[in-house]
């Protein structure tokens, strides 16, 4: 039995609504943090004179960031305790944020893009964790509604820096945005040391010589009775070849390439979108401050359609949902493209865009983690989604390229949009696959069984 087998059906408790708070509060930290770039960046291009394809090293920063907090870092996580890793994630965002600001047109953009590295080093870590706490602590009753909140956070992130941070970097110069990153980030690092709970299955797995007492102490703040010993551990084979070897070899290997393969896919178009489409727009209307409000339209039509494929996903298996949103994904970011840039067209093509465009986060966060066993998946999650962070670094490169070699919008945004039914179809590959996999653990096969048949339900925890 699994120690997330005694997560109440009743009430969630004070301890866990804390959890889930705290957790999904870091989620629309790191939301502010990756769209900082997005609407920055037509100030950071005024202010220091540099090309697109310099200003996309800048906006891949935090993704190479990302890449090696998650693949490198993140399996940490596994060793250490999510509770511990994300207190180091909160102070590393912080540092990359501090270090922004001393970027000078004398000294290059060179120090933003360390800047973001850093900072996406932390963010790459914090994923890793956050939606592992808040699938073990949240009652299965609100589970569908929490992870919709919970992939609509990085929108809401973006939406509220466009909203209350961007408007005013016209008049504060761009380092405004990054000292707001900075206090945020200090203030979280705080917070999650003093509020954010140990994960209940990482204690279960005995890790630590007083896992069973620190277990039981949360359990009593969970009004749940004492354990006498420890669950027997659902990661046996885990321990005898290790988290890395475990996310490669065997099934487990192929879903894991399989979904390396579509997130690179799918982190190509998004983080065009996310990075171009709001430069884009200022850029031929050759007005800044229109930025902020292409980015507000994206997190608008992000959180919306979240909540939708959110609800969906409660009732239809995510990997058969996600396949028929990354379609519709594909031919709405290539309208964006195709109508162009005159506003306000440009705001509502880019808001109908992005409610399709982001279901894909909420798509592989529910799918990826319920293919490993407990001490394989923040390793796992981190390898598939720290690898696809490929597609997201090289897309702001690429695409700034793109533009200074005179390829028109209609053009780059039909191109960037195709990878996503790429994506689409390693999802619906996966569903074939698993549909086997899944019959056997119906049947009890097999000690390693991860969770199965995802939906954004409690069975994707």
């Amino acid at each position: 039995m699994r120690i997330t087998d005694h997560i109440p059906q009743e009430k969630m408790s004070g301890l866990q609504i804390r959890a889930i708070v705290l957790a999904i509060a870091l989620v629309v930290l790191d939301g502010y943090d990756v769209s900082l770039t997005s609407f920055s960046a037509p100030y950071i291009e005024k202010g220091f004179g540099v090309s697109k394809a310099e200003l996309g090293l800048v906006m891949s920063g935090a993704l190479i960031g990302m890449l090696v907090g998650s693949i490198i870092v993140a399996p940490l996580a596994d060793r250490i305790g999510r509770r511990r890793m994300g207190v180091v994630s909160t102070s590393t965002i912080a540092v990359g944020m501090f270090i922004g600001p001393f970027a000078t047109p004398e000294t290059g953009t060179w120090p933003l893009v360390v800047s973001r590295i850093v900072t996406g080093v932390g963010v790459g870590c914090l994923v890793a964790v956050v939606g592992v706490i808040l699938a073990e602590y949240t009652g299965k009753r609100v589970y569908a509604l929490v992870m919709a909140v919970y992939a609509a956070a990085i929108n809401i992130g973006g939406l509220l820096g466009s909203m209350f941070v961007g408007p005013v970097l016209g008049e504060r110069g761009w380092e405004f945005g990054w000292w707001v990153g900075f206090v945020l980030s200090a203030v979280a690092a705080l917070a999650t040391y003093a509020l954010l709970p140990e994960s209940l299955a990482w204690l279960s797995e005995g890790r630590r010589t007083d896992s069973l007492l620190r277990l039981n102490a949360l359990l009593a703040k969970m009004h749940r009775p004492a354990l006498a010993a420890l669950p027997e551990p659902d990661s046996t084979g885990v321990r005898a070849k290790g988290s890395l070897r475990t996310v490669f070899t065997g099934r487990t290997g192929f879903y894991t390439l399989l979904m390396i393969v579509g997130y690179i896919a799918y982190m190509l178009s998004f983080y065009f979108m996310t990075n171009w489409a709001p430069s884009s727009v200022a850029s031929a209307n050759h007005d800044p401050s229109l930025a902020p409000q292409l980015v507000t339209a994206f997190s608008i039509g992000g959180i919306l359609g979240n909540v939708l494929f959110g609800f969906l996903g409660g009732r239809i298996n995510v990997r058969l949902l996600a396949p028929v949103f990354l379609i519709l994904a594909t031919a709405t970011l290539s309208l964006f493209g195709i109508v162009g840039t005159a506003m306000p067209t440009a705001w509502w093509t880019l808001f109908l865009a992005s409610f399709f465009v982001c279901s894909g986060t909420a798509a592989f966060y529910a799918i990826v983690p319920s293919l490993y066993p407990t001490l394989a998946r923040s390793t796992g999650f981190g390898v598939v989604i720290g690898v696809g962070r490929f597609g997201g670094i090289v897309a702001p490169v690429v695409g700034g390229a793109a533009f200074d070699a005179g390829m028109g919008t209609g053009t780059a945004f039909t191109l960037f949009s195709l990878p996503m039914l790429l994506a689409g179809l390693s999802i619906l590959v996966l569903h074939l696959s698993r549909r086997g996999s899944e019959a056997e653990a119906d049947t009890g096969a097999g000690t390693d069984t991860p969770d199965a048949r995802p939906t954004l339900s409690r069975t994707s925890a």
